[in-house]
C-alpha cells in the first residue's frame, strides 16, 4: 500500500485509490481511510481539500482546447478570486498549486460549479463571471466529513446537521433569503421553524421540503436509493427535475412523524412506509427518554450523546455526579445541551463538530422543569 504520510494536495489528486475513495466510498475505501486519518490527524487538513475539489470537478469532453498559455492566464483569474481565509471550521479552504493537473482541476472546479460551459477566454475579465465568482467564494460554506464519528454543523438560523462520516455538506452562508443545502451522504436534520422561508435539502435530483423538523436523509452518489426517515413533523420529497418538467404528483411524497420514504430511480417510483416501531426522537418515545428524576448529568450526557450520535465532551470530575431534574424532550439538540449545562453553571460551544461542555462555578445548580 502507498506511504501517503508525506502526501500534499496535488500528490493525493494523482492517486488512484484516493480518487476511488472519494468517487465511490466503498466499505474498504472508508475502512482504510478513516483508520489512516486517526494515525495521521495532521494530514486532515490536505486530505479535506484533495477530497473537495475531487468531489466537485465533473469533468466533460471539452469543445475547445486550450495551449499552456491560455490554462495558465484562467488559473491565475481563479487563483486571485479563490483564495481566501477559511473564517471558520466550517470552511473547506482551497490552496492552489501549479501543477498543470491541479491547474485544469481547479478551473474545471469553477466553471462547472457557476454552470458555464468551458469556452476560450479573453484576458479580460468579465464582469458577470466576476461577480459569480465572488457570489459562489463567499455565499456558500462547505463541510467534509473524512472521520470515522458524525460530526454536528451549525447554520446560521440556528439549525442543525449531525453529518455522518464519508459525507458532505454544502450550505449558505447566510438563511436571510432561502435556507437551501446540498447533501452528498447521510445527515440528520434539526430544522428551526420559519414559515416564511422553507428548508430546502437537495441530493442529486431529490428535494426535501420542510417548514420545521426532524429527520433523516441518506442519498451517495454510488448508490441508487434516496432515504428519507422522519422524527417529528412534516416534510414533503420529490424529484425537482420531473417537478420541474410539471409531472404528476406520483413524483412526490408527504412524511409524517415514524414514516420514511425510499426512492428507486431504476423504477421511478417512492416506496412509502410506517416504521413498525416508532423512532426514539418521535414525540411518545422521546417524552420517555429524555425525562430524568435525579439523574446524574453524565448519564443524561450519555443518552444524548447516544440518540443523536455526537461527541460530547466535558469534566466528568467536576459535572459527571451533579444530579438533575430534567424534562427535555421537546427540545432540538442544541437546547437540550443548553438546558442541563445552565442546570449546572456550565457553557457550551460547537468545536469542529464536537460538543465541548466547560464547568464554570457548580455552587449554584438547579433542577430543570421546562
Amino acid at each position: 500500500m502507498t506511504n501517503y504520510t508525506n502526501y500534499e494536495v496535488e500528490d493525493f489528486l494523482h492517486d488512484d485509490f484516493f480518487i476511488d475513495w472519494v468517487l465511490k466510498g466503498t466499505d474498504e475505501h472508508n475502512t482504510f481511510w478513516s483508520e489512516w486519518l486517526l494515525n495521521n490527524p495532521d494530514k486532515k487538513p490536505v486530505v479535506e481539500n484533495a477530497r473537495f475539489i475531487v468531489s466537485a470537478v465533473t469533468v466533460k469532453p471539452l469543445d475547445t482546447t486550450l495551449n499552456d498559455t491560455e490554462v495558465d492566464e484562467i488559473v491565475e483569474y481563479v487563483k486571485s478570486r479563490l483564495q481566501h481565509k477559511a473564517d471558520d471550521y466550517n470552511v473547506v479552504s482551497l490552496k492552489f498549486y501549479q501543477s498543470k493537473y491541479f491547474k485544469v482541476a481547479a478551473m474545471l472546479l469553477v466553471l462547472v460549479s457557476i454552470g458555464f460551459l468551458f469556452v476560450k477566454l479573453k484576458p479580460t475579465r468579465s464582469p458577470q463571471l466576476q461577480q459569480q465568482v465572488n457570489t459562489l467564494n463567499s455565499e456558500y460554506l462547505s463541510v467534509i466529513n473524512t472521520s470515522a464519528k458524525s460530526k454536528v454543523v451549525q447554520m446560521s438560523d440556528g439549525s442543525l446537521a449531525v453529518l455522518k462520516p464519508g459525507s458532505g455538506l454544502k450550505y449558505l452562508r447566510s438563511f436571510a433569503k432561502k435556507r437551501d443545502v446540498i447533501l452528498d451522504g447521510e445527515a440528520f436534520f434539526e430544522v428551526h421553524k420559519n414559515p416564511t422561508i422553507p428548508f430546502l435539502v437537495h441530493s442529486n435530483d431529490m428535494v426535501v421540503r420542510v417548514l420545521g423538523t426532524s429527520f433523516t436523509v441518506r442519498s451517495q452518489k454510488d448508490k441508487q436509493d434516496f432515504k428519507v426517515i422522519v422524527n417529528t413533523g412534516k416534510v414533503l420529497v420529490y424529484d425537482n427535475k420531473k417537478a420541474a418538467a410539471g409531472t404528476n404528483n406520483e413524483n412526490s411524497v408527504t412524511l409524517v412523524p415514524n414514516q420514511q420514504v425510499t426512492y428507486q430511480p431504476q423504477q421511478l417510483k417512492f416506496k412509502k412506509e410506517t416504521l413498525p416501531v416508532p423512532l426514539i426522537l418521535s414525540e411518545e418515545i422521546a417524552q420517555k427518554e429524555f425525562t430524568f428524576d435525579n439523574t446524574p448529568f453524565s448519564v443524561i450526557v450519555e443518552k444524548i450523546s447516544k440518540v443523536y450520535d455526537v461527541n460530547i465532551e466535558y469534566d466528568k470530575a467536576k459535572l459527571g455526579n451533579i444530579s438533575l431534574n430534567a424534562s427535555i424532550s421537546r427540545k432540538p439538540l442544541d437546547e437540550k445541551v443548553k438546558l442541563i449545562c445552565t442546570a449546572v453553571n456550565a457553557s457550551f460551544e460547537f468545536i469542529d463538530g464536537r460538543i465541548i461542555i466547560s464547568a464554570q462555578n457548580q455552587e449554584h445548580i438547579q433542577p430543570i422543569t421546562k
